[in-house]
């Protein structure tokens, strides 16, 4: 590995906290996002740089309309580790009124004996990591775990996504397709209404964790589309930023992530995985809140 390759997360990190530092200084809400992706995987790197494109489109255009700043870190390539990501998590300092989104894209898994856990484990192995279990053991951190990491740090809004699978035993996450209509609709367009804008983003103190795929489950990636489950939620997300509101709508996160899990599931049926079965993807997620006097 290239002396470049290895201190890309070094110099991304020293430029990071500075920026926060500046962005401690004005009054405006900062989002921060941080963004894991396996994307020297050879199953799903594809899928995950996709992935990537869409939660970095939908969370920068936010932030443009909603006047945020935005302050973003990516653990990705040759710098995806365990180390790496749990240092992200170290640094972040959001003020009381700020909003923080941790994303992750990539393999999960769950202890089969561990029925006490729901939310998937993130396998966060660097490509060349051995198979050994005890690798592994050392190389997962339990996506309840790091969302508990970050609401530590205080942020009046924590969104933490794990879009990965939560099966039992190891699987191929990418599957073939039955039908190719999935990959030429068009996807719609960002246009913002601010009203709702505010409705997901200033309304709530909030922590919300999802995970793409119930214990058991696969979660669906393909090399076009992406992670079907952030396909669906950045397509969703689009569409409910353009909506009218008002105050008897209630909590949009719940409408958000409901449709999303529903739509998934529904395309999830149109892969086959597991030697011909149809897919059978169904989302988990969680959301604690309070009205916000934002």
């Amino acid at each position: 590995m290239q002396r470049t390759e290895r201190d890309t997360f070094l110099r991304n990190r020293k430029r990071f906290i500075k920026k926060m530092s500046i962005a401690e200084t004005t009054p405006a809400t900062k989002l921060i996002l941080v963004i894991v992706a396996n994307t020297n995987d050879a199953e799903i790197g594809k899928g995950c740089r996709q992935d990537i494109k869409s939660i970095r489109h939908m969370f920068k255009k936010l932030c443009k309309h909603m006047d945020f700043d935005c302050l973003e870190l990516l653990v990705m390539g040759h710098n995806y580790s365990k180390k790496n990501v749990l240092d992200a998590i170290s640094i972040l300092k959001p003020d009381d009124n700020d909003i923080v989104v941790f994303y992750y894209s990539g393999h999960g898994f769950s202890y089969k004996k561990d029925k006490g856990k729901r939310f998937p484990q993130l396998d966060l192995r660097p490509a060349s990591a051995s198979n050994k279990i005890k690798v592994l053991n050392e190389n997962t951190h339990n996506l309840a775990e790091l969302f508990e990491a970050v609401k530590s740090k205080g942020a009046r809004l924590n969104i933490v996504i794990g879009d990965c699978c939560n099966n039992t035993i190891k699987f191929k996450r990418v599957a073939q397709k039955q039908d190719a209509d999935f990959s030429i609709k068009k996807k719609p367009r960002m246009s913002i209404n601010k009203i709702m804008g505010e409705a997901l983003f200033c309304n709530y103190t909030a922590s919300i964790i999802v995970a793409a795929a119930d214990k058991g489950q696969f979660a669906v990636s393909d090399d076009k589309l992406g992670s079907i489950f952030t396909h669906n939620f950045a397509n969703n997300f689009k569409i409910l930023l353009k909506r009218p509101t008002n105050n008897e709508e209630g909590m949009p996160w719940q409408r958000l992530l409901q449709e999303t899990k529903e739509e998934t599931f529904e395309m999830s049926r149109k892969y086959e995985i597991e030697n011909g079965k149809q897919g059978n993807q169904k989302a988990i997620f969680e959301i604690q809140f309070d009205k916000s006097a934002y």
